[in-house]
């Protein structure tokens, strides 16, 4: 899996899409969090149009300003999907956020005439073109593979468990599997 042309400022590291949904995928743009470690790789409207492109959404012309919405709306989602991630249930303030967030995403989807299935309003704003991360994580909280919901015990970031067997542990094998087994492997040896 390639990693996604972001700049990263002067953090060494890289980000790929790695969690199987897009909402999972846009809370992990906030690599090792709560730690001393912490990046966000959208702490520019660059990353953010990029992030919004590789996801195949359309952007608005966004303005710095609306950094600080989208770091709200992650910080909702997160909210609500990292404990179903550890098994636990969120706090129901933390849904009452992301249904705030939900209303509004529920407002840019249509029905297309032609096609006759779902489309989206062009984005005006940067929550509307979002609202379709929005309604990809009110499908995962209300059912949609929940039960393969993971976190990666090395990073953190969320992920949904596409493997066979329902196995899978790590966010990606060639970064936290290869750095925890290696890890295991000097502490065993040590």
């Amino acid at each position: 899996m390639d990693a996604l042309p972001l700049d990263p400022g002067d953090y060494r590291g890289t980000y790929k899409l790695i969690g199987g949904r897009p909402s999972l995928d846009f809370i992990n743009t906030l690599s090792w969090p709560d730690r001393e470690r912490q990046h966000d790789w959208l702490g520019t409207v660059n990353n953010v149009e990029r992030w919004l492109k590789a996801v195949g959404l359309a952007a608005p012309t966004l303005r710095q300003a609306d950094l600080t919405i989208v770091r709200e709306l992650r910080t909702a989602m997160t909210a609500v999907l990292r404990p179903l991630a550890h098994g636990k249930h969120p706090a129901g303030h933390a849904v009452d956020a992301l249904n705030a967030y939900l209303r509004t995403a529920l407002a840019e989807r249509l029905i297309n005439k032609s096609k006759l299935a779902w489309s989206w309003e062009v984005p005006q704003s940067a929550l509307d073109a979002f609202a379709p991360v929005v309604l990809d994580a009110a499908d995962l909280v209300t059912g949609g593979r929940r039960d393969r919901l993971r976190a990666c015990p090395a990073c953190d970031w969320l992920f949904v468990d596409q493997s066979r067997n329902g196995l899978r542990r790590w966010c990606d094998m060639m970064d936290c599997g290869s750095r925890d087994k290696s890890n295991r492997y000097y502490h065993r040896n040590a």
